[in-house]
């Protein structure tokens, strides 16, 4: 199988690590020209949780940005970019769509909420049957070519948006799980990425703020009342939206939280405490900011998301300065 990976941060190498393993053909379309002659000069290693992959610069395709994909046909294409990106990726991708052959299959995994709209509005017009994958293995990039797996909290699930078929999905799940990484289809794709969004909402902006990994969110009293209050603000908003989930509500949801998914990702730190460690900015508008954004348009208030949202975005403007 051909498969395109758009972005080449840590899940990028993290999947598109193991597809390399199990013998598929994978372009990589970095950002820059240096991430691409890193991995044409280096190839790709994955260490961690599912084993260690080490995969030759021989074996792999780089090029920058979407040009780097006209000529060539994908059966699937995986974008894997920061959140913040997508927009200007989705347009980059809309104008080099029409050189770009293959089934027009895009599976698009990434945190938050909102980040699909601009791909829906540029490549569904032009006939691409997008997906999205939810995600929460936690990937660590160590390098531009090297990748780890730190945490694993359930499988990759990849589901149909819009009026994309659904059955094509199990074929690229099992592609991906051919490499390592548990993945398997979902029919009801939106619901799994609410549930993400309350895991990372619940996580990611105060790890990253207090500098610690997951574990230490939860065995502190204080900063597990600040968690499950977030939980309790994004359930009264689904509530409002009549969106159901696995659980009737936040308490049960929370002892689901700390029972099953916090211990197989304690030691686990936020891909946000990395992106504000680099000076870069962070998905927080994607998570609690959209929570926000959402409450607001039904009239209800989110003031631990927002004071959340705020304090990273004060993070965030502080580390750019720096750099």
């Amino acid at each position: 199988m051909r498969i395109a990976i758009v972005g080449a941060g840590a899940v990028g190498l993290g999947i598109g690590s193991g597809l390399l393993a199990a013998g598929h053909t994978v372009r990589f379309a970095t950002r820059t020209p240096e991430a691409a002659d890193a991995l044409l000069r280096d190839g790709v290693e994955r260490s961690g949780l599912f084993g260690d992959v080490r995969i030759a610069p021989s074996r792999l395709e780089a090029g920058v940005g979407a040009d780097a994909l006209r000529g060539r046909a994908f059966e699937w294409m995986l974008v894997a970019t920061k959140t913040p990106d997508a927009p200007a990726c989705a347009e980059a991708l809309a104008r080099a769509w029409h050189d770009i052959g293959g089934a027009k299959r895009v599976v698009l995994a990434y945190n938050g909420w909102g980040a699909a709209e601009p791909f829906e509005r540029a490549l569904g017009a032009r006939g691409a049957a997008l997906y999205a994958a939810r995600v929460i293995t936690g990937f660590q990039r160590r390098s531009a070519t090297r990748v780890e797996v730190t945490a694993h909290a359930a499988p990759v699930l990849v589901g149909p948006l819009g009026d994309a078929p659904p059955a094509p999905a199990a074929d690229f799940c099992e592609a991906v799980a051919s490499g390592g990484i548990p993945c398997e289809p979902c029919d009801d794709v939106e619901r799994e990425l609410w549930a993400k969004l309350l895991y990372n909402c619940a996580l990611n902006p105060l790890g990253a703020l207090i500098g610690v990994p997951y574990g230490a969110l939860g065995a502190n009293a204080r900063t597990r009342a600040i968690l499950e209050a977030v939980v309790a603000e994004i359930f009264a908003l689904l509530d409002a939206r009549g969106t159901r989930l696995a659980w009737p509500g936040a308490r049960a949801y929370l002892e689901h939280f700390f029972r099953d998914l916090l211990p197989p990702t304690a030691a686990h730190e936020s891909s946000m405490l990395q992106d504000l460690r680099a000076g870069r900015r962070t998905e927080i508008d994607a998570l609690c900011g959209a929570v926000v954004r959402l409450a607001g348009e039904l009239g209800l208030d989110a003031p631990v998301n927002r004071a959340l949202w705020q304090l990273v975005r004060a993070r965030e403007e502080r580390r750019a300065r720096m750099h």
